[in-house]
Order: C-alpha cells, then sequence, then structure tokens
C-alpha cells in the first residue's frame, strides 16, 4: 500500500484574539505500513487561516487578495513537500529499505528549496510596485496598483497559483473578457480602461523579463482591440444649463463645479484636482500636466472660471475622484435637461462588426467631456489652433484637432454665418 501525507498544525487552537495570535507550525504526518512519521515542513500560518478538514489553508473571500495569493502558494508548497515525502517513502520501501527520518527530512527540504526558487509573478508585481513608489508619478503608481489589484482578485478566483507560463494570449483574452464584463468591479470596465489593465500588465511581463524572472513573454495580440467611438462634447447651450442649475446637494453643486472649472480652462481631470493658488498667475493659469511633463499649459482664466477658482482657494470647492465625479456629473447633467437621444459606436477589432448604443446623453458625459467641450467650442469661437494647443498642452496639432468635434449645431451657426443668413 502506498504511503500518504497529511498536514496539522502545532498549535491548532488559538484562544486569544486572531490579531494578537502568533503563526504556528505545520508538520506533516507520513503514513505507511501501519506506523506514521512526523516531519517539519518549515512552513507556518495563522490557525484562523487553517482549514483543518480540508488540511489546507483558506483561500477566496471579499477583502481577501494578499492573503488569497498567499495562501494559494502555501497550499501548492505543502502539495510539494507532501509528494517529495511519499516518493521517497515509496522509493525506499520499493528498494527493500524504508527510509530513516534523515532521508525523508532531507526530501523535505530539497523539495521546498527548489518551490522557493521559483518566481511568482503576483510577487514579483508586488515588488515592482514598492519601485515604483517616489520614482514615478502617484497616478502612474496608483493606476498600476489598480492593475495589481484586479489580477489577484483573478488568480484568487481560479484558487491555484499564478505562473509566468500561464501568461498565454488565451489567458489574456479571458481575462480582458472577465475585466469587460465587470466581475473586477461592481459595473462593467470601459474598454479603454480594459486596454489599460493590459498595457500595464505588458509592461510589468517585460521588466520580468529583463530581471531575469522569465523568459521574454510574447505578448502578441493582447488587446482589447476596439475604434474609439465618435468624440462628444457639450454644446454653449447645454453648458449654460449646467451653468443655470440651483438648488443641488452640496456634494452635487462641488461636482458641478469642478466640472465647469474643467469645460472653461480645457484642464485634465488629474490637472484640475491638482490646481494650486501659485499657478494662478491673475490672467492665466499656467502649470506643467502631469501626462506630459516636459509641455506647460497656458490657459486663459475666463470670468466665469475665476470665480470657481475664487471658491477653490476658500475651500469652498474640494477635490473628489475621477469615478465620483463621473458619476455625479451625471446626475447633474440628467438634472440639467440634457437628455437629447445620442447613438454612440463602437468598433470591436475581435468581431469587426460595429457595437451600436443609443443613450440618453447625461448618461455619456465624464470628466474628459469637459476638455473636449473647451477645445469644441473654442474653435467655434475663432480661437487660433496654437492658441488651444498652449492651453490643452498638446504639442502635435493633430491630437488637438481630434477633440474639435463638428457637431451639426456648428455646421448649422458657421454656415449660416458664411452665407450670410444669421437669424
Amino acid at each position: 500500500m502506498a504511503a500518504s501525507a497529511k498536514f496539522h498544525l502545532t498549535r491548532p487552537q488559538h484562544r486569544t484574539p486572531p490579531d494578537e495570535q502568533e503563526s504556528t507550525a505545520i508538520f506533516l504526518l507520513l503514513y505507511g505500513d501501519g506506523k506514521q512519521i512526523k516531519l517539519p515542513t518549515g512552513e507556518s500560518i495563522h490557525p484562523a487561516e487553517w482549514d483543518s478538514a480540508e488540511q489546507r489553508a483558506r483561500v477566496g473571500g471579499r477583502g481577501r487578495l494578499k492573503l488569497s495569493e498567499k495562501n494559494a502558494l502555501l497550499n501548492a508548497t505543502l502539495s510539494r513537500i507532501g509528494a517529495a515525502a511519499v516518493a521517497c517513502y515509496d522509493k525506499g520501501k520499493a528498494a527493500g529499505q524504508l527510509p530513516t527520518k534523515e532521508a525523508l527530512r532531507e526530501a523535505i527540504k530539497a523539495e521546498d528549496l527548489d518551490a522557493k526558487e521559483v518566481r511568482r509573478p503576483l510577487a514579483d508585481f508586488a515588488e515592482r510596485l514598492e519601485r515604483m513608489a517616489g520614482i514615478y508619478a502617484e497616478s502612474t503608481v496608483r493606476s498600476h496598483k489598480t492593475t495589481y489589484k484586479h489580477l489577484a482578485r483573478y488568480v484568487g478566483l481560479s484558487r491555484r497559483p499564478l505562473a509566468y507560463t500561464d501568461f498565454t494570449r488565451e489567458w489574456a483574452e479571458k481575462f480582458a473578457a472577465w475585466l469587460s464584463a465587470g466581475a473586477a468591479v461592481r459595473e462593467s470596465m470601459g474598454d479603454s480602461s480594459v486596454n489599460k489593465q493590459l498595457k500595464n500588465l505588458k509592461e510589468f511581463l517585460s521588466e520580468a523579463a529583463d530581471r531575469g524572472y522569465t523568459p521574454p513573454i510574447s505578448v502578441k495580440g493582447w488587446s482589447w482591440d476596439f475604434a474609439a467611438p465618435e468624440v462628444m462634447a457639450l454644446t454653449a447651450a447645454e453648458i449654460t444649463l449646467i451653468e443655470a442649475l440651483e438648488g443641488l446637494p452640496p456634494y452635487l453643486e462641488n461636482a458641478r463645479c469642478l466640472w465647469l472649472l474643467m469645460a472653461y480652462t480645457g484642464l485634465r481631470y488629474s490637472d484640475a484636482m491638482k490646481l494650486k493658488p501659485e499657478h494662478d498667475k491673475g490672467a492665466v493659469l499656467q502649470l506643467i500636466p502631469k501626462k506630459t511633463t516636459d509641455i506647460s499649459a497656458t490657459v486663459y482664466i475666463r470670468k466665469a472660471a475665476r470665480l470657481l477658482l475664487q471658491k477653490c482657494w476658500a475651500g469652498e470647492v474640494h477635490s473628489i475622484s475621477n469615478v465620483k465625479l463621473n458619476k455625479f456629473i451625471k446626475v447633474v447633467c440628467e438634472r440639467a435637461g440634457i437628455d437629447e437621444l445620442t447613438e454612440k459606436v463602437t468598433y470591436y477589432g475581435q468581431t469587426s462588426r460595429p457595437k451600436r448604443e443609443v443613450f440618453k446623453k447625461y448618461e455619456l458625459v465624464t470628466c474628459h467631456t469637459a476638455r473636449r467641450s473647451y477645445i469644441t467650442l473654442s474653435f467655434s469661437r475663432e480661437i487660433p489652433l496654437e492658441l488651444i494647443m498652449m492651453a490643452s498642452g498638446h504639442v502635435n496639432p493633430k491630437t488637438t484637432l481630434r477633440y474639435n468635434q463638428n457637431t451639426v449645431a456648428r455646421q448649422i451657426e458657421v454656415s449660416r454665418r458664411a452665407w450670410g443668413e444669421d437669424e
């Protein structure tokens, strides 16, 4: 009869509060020929994290991302240790001489060392985040931390350790589809956000290969292919509706002011939330955008923007997260009556078919709509391209022109003026 291995804790009971209880050692009981041999594994765990019925560390559950990955790795290590001990015992038995306890210890030790030499992607990713802190922009580090959290949650659901060999094109497609379906967050993730997660993951794998953690991994085809929908901007009349809103609860009024400030200045969310009095030069705002740290932006301060800036400097308007502002501004626009039916067309490379959806316009308004509206309305006011680029911080005119949305309303307005048919 072949030998078998089971795992137990040295001190399985934890009578002190979980936060005060120390980890306890895990030992292996090897059963063979009616005898049992107790062997150390060199591993330990907090008793509250041990499933005595399954003889394994607990994995899964909400708020347990790092713990799930750690325990999954521990379970994999225990499995290898158990297999090594059983193999050593059965090999000795087949040779006519049962192995000594010392020989079994050496077999376990050798397997444990081999296991610890294996690089683990999530552990390496966590180390990379620590290296990035203080070197990269806060927003960049935050973006990569988000990717790490999504990846850890995805791995936790699989209930098995993640290895570098798992990173195939098929794996990437499943991961991207999981993100898009909204499994990583409470609501579906936008296409550009899915691509952002894949981009961050590819950067991590490239660095891992450079450091010798893994052979180079092909990431060809790692993308959530789509063509971005047509740029959407609000018209001057729609912005006037937002300006005229009164009686909003404080949180919506704060969101309204923040969004209008971006619509008046063309600043990105990341720059608008970091505005400080030292950027205010009287007639203009001068700052270096976070996205293009080698190019400065100079923005004329309109009278409407001046009133909002004064509220900012007085602490009456405060920064909020991108997610909250995107959520709140939709409510603001709904209350303003910006509900024209608007078609959104997205082209996916996976199917080569356009996806057409119709929304009420307020559902499509985001933080970036403010920047797009600023550039579109600046063109309609016949502000020269080079001056708009000074405000936007763009170095390529093609980039600025992409933001210019030629709406039907603008076509009618310009055409009437050109043909002398102004009403």
